[in-house]
């Protein structure tokens, strides 16, 4: 009953490849594609890092870590115990081995294009109105207008420091739908592999109802008896199987930390080595405040892949929904 108490409805977002032009109208809920944007809306693109001189600093001391001679040494040394154990599959290994190139200098160089302005991946839209048909959520959510999400597929920021709100955009667009189209990305979003579109999912909206996730302040202040601990654990895995759907509201299917707490802290300039510190307390307390809007998860049809199989979320303050300040949503990246 605590639980259920505590349980969230949200709206599953079933997707089936389609296409763009042909199979998904104009201003539907859709994943991947490409957007739907007012006409005198310019693709959206993200300003420098502001802290981008700490992260090519960062991934030059992690380059310098792992330097090829050292690699080539323990690639060696693999390969020769490889070859005692398995003498008839050693020719094979050997040769997928060689192929691998232990220069990591091009990191370097991906880190120092934090440094320029770029233009933002579009990763999913999701029609308002459409989502209210469908089923109840969060009553401060607008019940009109489009949400659309766009994302730095080329740096893919965690949203684990305050920096990170650069290399997302999510915007909110009231236009009548005959006064949208179908935009085309600027040539300069395909310069990188890492950027390539995703390819187009249609989405089925189907209503449904979410606990807390195991493990959440949501969940814990359900007080279950430890008797029966195990049992409503094993359940609750089970319920949630591997950990990814693509979903608007409710409840994340989290994969990593507690993501309230974190936004907290972010969004007050901490990042999350100070989880701890003195200067976090009192920040904590505002976590219940950030809800989340959207999950989209890893999608091999899309061709998205978030990590090592992991989601995105995009979290607000209510105090920001209330007042339609969708530019203060952050997104956070987890995965295994």
């Amino acid at each position: 009953m605590a639980l259920a108490a505590r349980s969230k409805p949200y709206i599953w977002l079933e997707t089936a490849p389609a296409d763009d032009e042909v199979e998904i109208t104009l201003g539907a809920t859709k994943i991947g594609g490409t957007p739907d944007l007012p006409v005198t809306m310019p693709w959206p693109w993200r300003p420098p890092y502001p802290d981008h001189e700490q992260r090519v600093e960062e991934m030059q001391t992690g380059v310098t870590l792992f330097n090829p001679q050292d690699m080539a040494a323990l690639q060696a040394e693999t390969l020769e115990e490889f070859r005692k154990l398995l003498p008839s599959a050693f020719e094979g290994f050997a040769a997928d081995s060689a192929k691998v190139d232990f220069n990591l200098d091009f990191l370097v160089e991906d880190a120092r294009r934090t440094a320029e302005p770029a233009p933002l991946q579009f990763i999913a839209q999701v029609d308002l109105a459409d989502v209210w048909s469908t089923g109840p959520i969060d009553p401060d959510i607008p019940r009109d207008g489009r949400l659309l999400l766009f994302y730095d597929t080329d740096h893919r920021p965690g949203g684990d420091r305050p920096a990170d709100i650069t290399g997302a955009r999510l915007i909110y667009d009231l236009t009548p739908t005959h006064s949208i189209r179908r935009a085309s990305p600027p040539v300069e979003l395909l310069a990188h592999k890492r950027t390539a579109s995703f390819r187009p999912q249609r989405c089925a909206l189907r209503a449904g109802v979410w606990p807390p996730y195991f493990g959440s302040p949501e969940w814990n202040a359900c007080e279950i008896k430890a008797k029966a601990e195990k049992t409503v654990e094993a359940w609750w895995y089970d319920v949630t199987r591997d950990g990814h759907d693509h979903r608007f509201g409710g409840h994340p299917l989290q994969i990593q930390g507690n993501m309230q707490t974190e936004c907290a802290l972010v969004s007050k300039g901490l990042d999350l080595s100070a989880w701890n510190s003195k200067a976090a307390e009192p920040l904590k307390s505002d976590a219940a405040n950030w809800l989340l809007l959207l999950q989209i998860a890893s999608d091999d049809r899309a061709g998205m892949m978030w990590g090592d199989v992991g989601n995105l979320y995009v979290w607000i303050h209510r105090d920001a929904l209330r007042a339609r300040r969708f530019e203060e949503a952050r997104v956070i990246m987890q995965c295994y």
